[in-house]
């Protein structure tokens, strides 16, 4: 038994000496990445001060409130800097005062905490914008047959800024707000569209048009930043992009106490120290499971490029097997199916207007859809027919389920 065990107790050192002798080194700041599409602009050209007064008066109920928003909507970058907590500046803290418990926080935090990483970077603008958005929604509907054309300017120059960082939920976000402008339109056809002269329904067509050139591909660079930062905190770092898996104790704590392996911190700990040998070496490196995670991505952008009424019955991917990759791999086909729901639902509402100005030029809607529009849903086009004096838009939906695009129901 002792030659065994000696072997054993051998191999152990040699693991146990290769896993004490790498070094873990962060070598980029997430926030510094994520902020770096307007870091050269300065500070006195960006948006956000202003969107910043304009969203302190809409929660104050300011009735002047859209027209501050429209204002601040018209910058060519918000500027909004993202960090933690900690970083708010006065000015924001006031805005979000529940974002910071405590005033006095230690300014130097360890940058090994998780506290500092790219998946604690709060957004609370993304909400505050989209609220700003129904403000103006609500705006636009009240002005009547002759304003709303600025506020919904302003809903589309939000949902611009909306995803000026590249992170999925500012992609979402913004695409939210292109339907809220849609469903705003829509609701102004229904209420004034009869008395629109065709100069105002040109100018409808055109802000649709720009709606549509602001459905941009998706971008995944803030998916990669994130993920980069968690493997230059639980992977070593040999300087040329490799190195080994090194997770310590904390780097997988929940919220209960426990630990990864679900016994209190302590034994955690202990059991840790004693299997990380191990776990490096039977963990893929770092070049490898970054490669994977990108080719991971690849694919499911691509199987996501593919119709919706041709995909596999499959639509979800399996796991990796790779702990870090499964934990952090996002799911993408919701964000590439709003960007296809998003353009059927303007090219939709263009093909309505292209019926109103007909209208205004003939005196009755056409019988038959003046442009094309096809069905995310299915491969074909919208129907189109004339009901009860309107017309009506409608796809087959998911499911086959049917989904009337026009006229839309308040959501």
């Amino acid at each position: 038994m002792r030659w065994p065990l000696a072997a054993m107790a051998l191999v152990y050192g040699l693991l146990w000496a290769r896993y004490t002798s790498v070094e873990r080194v962060l070598t980029f700041d997430p926030v510094v990445a994520l902020n770096a599409q307007f870091a050269h602009v300065p500070g006195e050209n960006r948006g956000w001060p202003q969107m910043r007064k304009a969203l302190m008066a809409m929660h104050a109920d300011d009735p002047h409130a859209p027209e501050m928003l429209q204002e601040a909507s018209r910058c060519e970058v918000l500027g909004f800097d993202l960090g933690h907590s900690r970083d708010l500046s006065p000015e924001d803290t006031a805005l979000w005062p529940e974002l910071v418990s405590d005033p006095d926080q230690s300014k130097n935090v360890n940058p090994w905490s998780w506290e500092q990483s790219a998946l604690t970077i709060p957004l609370p603008h993304l909400d505050d914008l989209r609220k700003a958005a129904l403000r103006l929604k609500d705006h636009a509907l009240i002005q009547g047959e002759g304003g709303g054309l600025e506020d919904l300017r302003a809903m589309r120059r939000i949902s611009v800024l909306c995803q000026e960082h590249p992170t999925l939920i500012n992609q979402l976000v913004g695409m939210s707000i292109l339907s809220l402008e849609v469903e705003t339109i829509s609701q102004l056809l229904v209420a004034h569209g009869m008395n629109y002269s065709d100069e105002v329904l040109a100018e409808l067509e055109g802000e649709l048009v720009l709606a549509l050139d602001a459905l941009e591909p998706l971008n995944l660079e803030g998916e990669y930043i994130m993920f980069d930062d968690v493997l230059q905190r639980v992977y070593s770092d040999d300087g040329a992009g490799n190195g080994i898996f090194i997770g310590e104790t904390g780097t997988w704590s929940v919220d209960d106490g426990a630990g990864f392996t679900g016994f209190p911190i302590v034994v955690d700990h202990r059991l840790n120290s004693l299997t990380a040998p191990f776990l490096a070496q039977w963990m893929p490196d770092r070049r490898s499971t970054r490669e994977l995670y990108a080719n991971t991505l690849a694919a499911q952008a691509e199987y996501c490029e593919s119709p919706l009424w041709d995909r596999a019955d499959r639509e979800a991917f399996e796991g990796t097997g790779n702990l870090v990759i499964d934990l952090l791999l996002p799911d993408l086909t919701k964000a590439f199916d709003q960007i296809r729901l998003r353009h059927m639902e303007i090219q939709s509402i263009s093909l309505v207007l292209a019926a109103y100005r007909e209208r205004f030029r003939t005196g009755a809607f056409p019988a038959e859809p003046p442009i094309e529009v096809h069905d995310c849903w299915t491969d074909g086009l919208v129907t189109y027919a004339v009901k009860d004096g309107l017309p009506h838009v409608r796809s087959v939906g998911a499911g086959q389920k049917g989904q009337l695009l026009f006229p839309v129901q308040s959501q």
